[in-house]
């Protein structure tokens, strides 16, 4: 088959070289995605907070500076904006590297041969592609649970204990990474921590009773039954209005269940099976794991089981609770936030560590390493997943409001204010991309107020009108107009600056209004 001979390491060599030169192209042809803008004005703040407001507005149709957040966690407070993408592609390349000892042999005196497989799999999937270019953390959490997983695959030997505690720890580390509190991760660790305690001990009861055997060893009911508790609680939790985002379950509960069914197929079939190219594979994984009866290797399914029922759930109820937040039509949020199902990604080398650990007690399943009659199957995965490697590269994250932000930036003196007129939908995420190149430290004390369209902002410009969880802007000087935003513009107010946003978003023109002394009748 020449370059598409899947199982000469040559075709995996040239995978791995191709995929890393695609995420270097992503960092030259993106911009920063809009969380990382996010993450970039929190961490430039004295205190970590969003200084023009939370982007989640209690008003739904306007912003209030006086109510922000703390970003957490505070990763650097530095303007070069390749930080990000550079130091996530750090993180990747390490991760990269350490992945490839996760393999199905062994070389001589124990040794553990290098495989180029699994980097190479890793390197092509377009979730990381898209991530490192707008400088997400998607990598870098995938890389934490990856070499947990990992290093309890490698060195099979390690007590089960200790394996507990490396799981434990990995997910504390990705909870900190996703801005979770010290409580909530605090109170995880408790919980996570006495439940393996009694699992052990539960395990240990069967194994001194002969002819015994402990249904804690059996990873696939115990796996569904962790994912069933998952859901539930979640779930439950939610109904009965308990967690701030998950009490959208009780308020919208239609919305929600049909939400479910389309991150099942966000999550788990298409940037899961799909996005991964496991589905070749992941028939002949689950049939050899029903023969395996091992705690260790049920405390791996179980947690992989877990987080697919937690990232079910949590972008279903993300879906629901921005719908509402933002007012957007339902259901094309889901597509607006479709990318949201690259939360899986953290399962990527978790799943494939744990197809390396049951190829080795079964050499005969097909696996990423001998993938035998599965083959062509999977080189068809990887052929299907390769466009999409490519778009993500190339397509990148284009901006407008760096252009705006330049033309303000010129205009404005410091301790001015302006507004931005913008749908509600990821609206204080575009109003701080322009804080970002306008005035990332805060230097200039220049204040930016976000107002919908309909929101009847012109009311509080010429009348000084004020409404509650709304931001005073009786005294902004500017008005920046999005791309294809229709809004009438009061009397005393001209034309600055009008340019054309990039035609992947949408080609329309965008303006700039600058206040005018009105001549005397």
């Amino acid at each position: 088959m020449g370059m598409l001979d899947i199982d000469d390491d040559r075709f995996w060599w040239s995978l791995l070289v191709i995929g890393c030169l695609l995420s270097i192209i992503a960092i030259v042809n993106s911009d920063l995605g809009l969380d990382t803008h996010i993450r970039m004005n929190a961490a430039n703040s004295d205190d970590g907070v969003l200084e023009w407001g939370h982007t989640r507005t209690v008003d739904p149709l306007a912003s209030d500076p006086t109510y922000t957040k703390v970003i957490e966690p505070q990763i650097d407070a530095s303007s070069n904006q390749l930080f990000f993408p550079l130091g996530v592609m750090t993180i990747f390349a390490i991760g990269l590297f350490f992945s490839g000892y996760i393999n199905t042999t062994k070389i001589e005196a124990g040794k553990i041969a290098w495989s180029p497989r699994l980097p190479a799999i890793l390197s092509i999937y377009p979730v990381f592609i898209f991530a490192i270019g707008r400088g997400y953390f998607e990598p870098v959490i995938a890389m934490v649970m990856g070499l947990s997983f990992g290093l309890i695959v490698i060195r099979d030997n390690i007590k089960r204990s200790v394996q507990a505690i490396i799981l434990i720890l990995a997910l504390a580390s990705v909870m900190y990474l996703k801005g979770l509190s010290t409580d909530t991760i605090s109170y995880f660790v408790i919980f996570a921590g006495t439940l393996n305690f009694i699992g052990q001990k539960i395990d240990d009861k069967y194994n001194s009773i002969e002819d015994k055997q402990s249904p804690l060893k059996n990873p696939l009911p115990m796996a569904l039954l962790t994912f069933s508790s998952v859901s539930i609680m979640l779930i439950g939790a939610g109904f009965f209005g308990f967690g701030s985002s998950l009490s959208i379950i009780g308020d919208s509960p239609l919305k929600f269940s049909f939400a479910l069914f389309g991150s099942l197929l966000d999550v788990v079939i298409i940037f899961g099976l799909f996005g991964m190219m496991l589905w070749p594979l992941i028939i002949p994984l689950l049939t050899n794991l029903k023969q395996i009866r091992s705690y260790n290797v049920t405390l791996l399914t179980s947690c992989c089981a877990g987080l697919v029922a937690a990232i079910w759930v949590y972008v279903a109820v993300l879906w629901t609770f921005e719908a509402e937040l933002w007012g957007a039509k339902w259901p094309d949020i889901m597509w607006i936030l479709g990318n949201n199902g690259r939360y899986i990604s953290l399962l990527i080398i978790p799943l494939f560590a744990l197809m390396a650990h049951t190829a080795k007690q079964y050499p005969e399943m097909p696996s990423l390493w001998s993938p035998k009659e599965k083959s062509k199957t999977l080189l068809l995965a990887i052929i299907l997943v390769l466009p999409l490697t490519l778009l993500a590269s190339l397509h990148g994250q284009s901006m407008w409001t760096d252009e705006a932000a330049e033309v303000l930036s010129d205009s404005m003196n410091d301790d001015q204010e302006f507004i931005f007129i913008h749908e509600p939908t990821l609206a204080m995420h575009w109003l701080y991309t322009i804080r970002t190149d306008l005035d990332l430290d805060g230097q200039r004390n220049i204040t930016g107020h976000w107002r919908a369209p309909d929101s009847g902002w012109q009311d509080e410009v010429v009348n000084s009108a004020q409404y509650p969880n709304r931001g005073d802007i009786s005294s902004v000087q500017y008005i920046v107009v999005a791309p294809d935003i229709k809004t009438d513009i009061p009397e005393g107010w001209e034309i600055l600056r009008q340019g054309e946003a990039p035609w992947l978003n949408g080609g329309n023109q965008w303006a700039i209004w600058g206040k005018v002394s009105l001549q005397p009748n």
